[in-house]
């Protein structure tokens, strides 16, 4: 009977290890996988002399929950902006196409006082940083505006096409997860989730000319006697075009419309039917007759330039052969036509 127990107790013992193996395994992890897509920012045509401008583009996402059946999984997700293929000149980004470089950003918010950065790459490190809820095996579609400017000012960049790319491949334009098991973890990681959404930023700067020819470009031959002949002054006018931009001034006497530049000022005193003649010319010798045959691709007997988008100051001359005429206050009113 002693040795029958003791073969019982060993049988027992040896059913043990079999009750370990039918515990239950630890449950799975929670996976969520996320696909993304960015529209264009594109801006337009602007003014290569004003140059400010806005515009915005749309970051759309997808995240679906694996392994998560019966549960809530938690998460926050960041999305990546860096510096972008133009680079950034100090913290402001910038479009590459012309000399120089145009400067634009980009925004969390329609204020424009959150610059949209990346915690991976570029001189911002403030991504945008949204949490939600994917219940059991679900998905979950989110979007967000990218709100873009151009900034004024900028009147010397050349005319042209200009464009800064974000892609996965410079790691400029990507998201990163964090998933939590009960809360939301709050921040996201500083590595690449392979949630890429490549897009382009673009804008068009436009041929333009400012001419400014008001109260203080006024030619004055004073106060002359009616003997007086030749008599001459002079002022100037004030041209402002975009960088590299040739332009032709042509000047059109208003009370002729002639092409010469010859023109005849009229008298203010009713019955007075006097006309002064006067001759407009681009040099202080008063030899080169400035008038209004100048076209957009040739000077004719006009004047040229290269605009800088800057002002530029032009100096115009008159000639007023006689005063022989009824006293009185004799004026014209000039068109400046800048061809470009």
């Amino acid at each position: 009977m002693k040795f029958f127990s003791f073969i019982r107790r060993l049988w027992l013992l040896a059913l043990l290890p079999g009750c370990l193996l039918l515990a239950p395994g630890p449950a799975h992890a929670i996976a969520v996988g996320c696909s993304s897509s960015a529209t264009t920012i594109n801006f337009g045509t602007i003014s290569g002399l004003a140059t400010g401008a806005t515009s915005t583009g749309t970051i759309n996402w997808t995240c679906t929950a694996s392994g998560n059946s019966g549960s809530t999984a938690y998460i926050t997700l960041c999305l990546n902006i860096g510096a972008g293929s133009g680079g950034t000149s100090g913290s402001t980004r910038t479009m590459s196409g012309g000399t120089p470089a145009l400067q634009f950003q980009l925004y969390q918010n329609s204020a424009n006082t959150q610059i949209w950065g990346s915690l991976l790459s570029g001189p911002n490190p403030t991504p945008y940083q949204t949490n939600f809820l994917i219940v059991g095996n679900g998905t979950y579609n989110g979007s967000a505006t990218v709100y873009g400017t151009i900034a004024a000012g900028q009147s010397t960049v050349t005319p042209g096409s200009y464009t800064s790319s974000f892609s996965a491949a410079n790691s400029v334009a990507t998201g990163s997860i964090n998933v939590g098991g009960s809360t939301y973890p709050g921040s996201c990681p500083s590595a690449d989730s392979g949630i890429y959404f490549p897009f382009t930023v673009m804008a068009t700067v436009i041929k333009q000319c400012q001419v400014t020819a008001g109260a203080t470009s006024n030619i004055n031959l004073g106060t002359v006697p009616s003997t007086a002949t030749n008599t001459s002054g002079t002022n100037n006018i004030s041209v402002s075009c975009t960088s590299t931009t040739p332009y032709y001034i042509g000047l059109s006497p208003n009370s002729t419309a002639s092409t010469t530049g010859a023109g005849t000022m009229s008298g203010t005193i009713g019955g007075n039917t006097d006309k002064v003649p006067y001759q407009l010319y681009s040099n202080a010798g008063l030899s080169a007759v400035w008038g209004n045959t100048a076209t957009s691709t040739s000077v004719g007997n006009g004047v040229s330039g290269t605009g800088t988008g800057l002002a530029q100051s032009i100096p115009v001359w008159a000639k007023a052969p006689s005063a022989n005429y009824t006293p009185d206050s004799y004026s014209d009113t000039v068109t400046v036509n800048v061809n470009y």
